[in-house]
């Protein structure tokens, strides 16, 4: 088993911020989750947003390990609760639908990318990945929710936007924390029989 490069501190981090904080730096493996757009209501996006907004006035960056895990904690695991509970039309139910993004993640694996674990939920996927060099996470990000929304929509006979805008992303720090993620996708799905894409060789990853 080869790890991917993790976060590091000497090479540089591309940091952007709109609803949520996007860190971006090249060729670093990354924890990412996108959800269709009407997949949380909206007062309760509200309400994440305010208690994010207070806890980053009083946790300024750079964060220390231990506050990068409290946040992860607070906002990101509360948002994966919210999406677990299946909020929304949850087309990603459709095998169909599925399976269309299923092959798309796949389909520049070893060329744009290298995908490690991944699982496409009901109202949202979960994606462990590193881009390769000259790939940038943005523009991956794009070419996933664009092809896949147009083929869900053509196939559903609908218009409009399929995902929401922004995504939910993180650096992925150490091996560690590359198990955890790992693990964490592959028990999302719980006993829904829904598959689990792990790349062959890491099934390690989910025996601690």
């Amino acid at each position: 088993m080869q790890y991917p490069p993790f976060l590091s501190a000497v090479r540089p981090i591309d940091k952007t911020s709109h609803n949520l904080p996007h860190w971006n730096q090249c060729e670093t493996c990354v924890f990412v989750t996108f959800r269709l757009v009407d997949s949380l209501p909206e007062d309760r996006l509200a309400q994440w947003e305010d208690e994010r907004e207070e806890w980053l006035r009083f946790h300024p960056k750079p964060w220390s390990e231990s506050d990068a895990e409290e946040y992860g904690r607070e906002f990101g695991a509360r948002l994966d609760a919210w999406l677990d509970a299946g909020c929304g039309s949850c087309v990603l139910a459709e095998r169909e639908n599925r399976e269309i993004v299923w092959d798309a993640i796949l389909h520049f694996d070893g060329m744009r990318y290298d995908i490690y674990s991944f699982v496409v939920m009901p109202n949202h996927v979960h994606v462990l990945f590193c881009p390769r060099a000259g790939n940038l996470l943005p523009d991956i990000m794009h070419t996933w929710k664009s092809y896949t929304s147009k083929a869900i929509n053509r196939r559903m006979n609908k218009t409009g936007g399929l995902w929401q805008h922004e995504s939910w992303d993180r650096l992925v720090r150490d091996a560690r924390h590359f198990a955890r993620v790992a693990r964490y996708i592959s028990r999302n799905p719980g006993n829904s029989g829904i598959p689990v894409y792990l790349k062959p060789g890491y099934e390690d990853l989910l025996c601690v």
